[in-house]
């Protein structure tokens, strides 16, 4: 049974509500990695006390899938309910991960189902690991 739960960001935190992530693009630019580019809304962050916004890249390794919805769309037919839980999450005991037919050359235990809400869209990603980085105000 999916359990979603709320990757702990280094020194944001939990990130929470709809405003939260904005998307200015997102980038395939190897067949295995997925870059998306933005910023943060630092007034919904209680580590930072700044109401400014925070660029951040997040990038995704080894992607072997991903699909994307409009968020208000994605809720209606009921996958996951964005209000429940934090914007940035992992699936764990994810069945669409248990039920995908990956290559058998590759080690399927090593892949995690992310669950990323924007304020517009949201990304089910299947990936080995994931990095972030973002430029702190001063």
């Amino acid at each position: 049974m999916n359990k979603i739960v709320g990757i702990e960001v280094p020194v944001l935190g939990i990130l929470y509500g709809r405003d939260c992530i904005f998307i200015d693009s997102v980038i395939q630019n190897d067949s295995d990695k997925l870059k998306f580019k933005g910023e943060i809304n630092s007034s919904l962050i209680k580590n930072i006390k700044d109401n400014e916004w925070i660029p951040y890249v997040l990038t995704f390794h080894q992607v072997i899938a991903y699909f994307s919805c409009e968020l208000d769309t994605y809720e209606n037919i009921g996958m996951y309910n964005h209000s429940n839980h934090a914007d940035f999450n992992i699936v764990e005991n994810s069945q669409w991960l248990a039920e995908l037919q990956i290559r058998e050359d590759f080690d399927k235990s090593v892949y995690k189902h992310y669950l990323l809400f924007t304020y517009d869209y949201v990304y089910n990603i299947i990936a080995e690991s994931f990095d972030i980085s973002y430029d702190l105000p001063n």
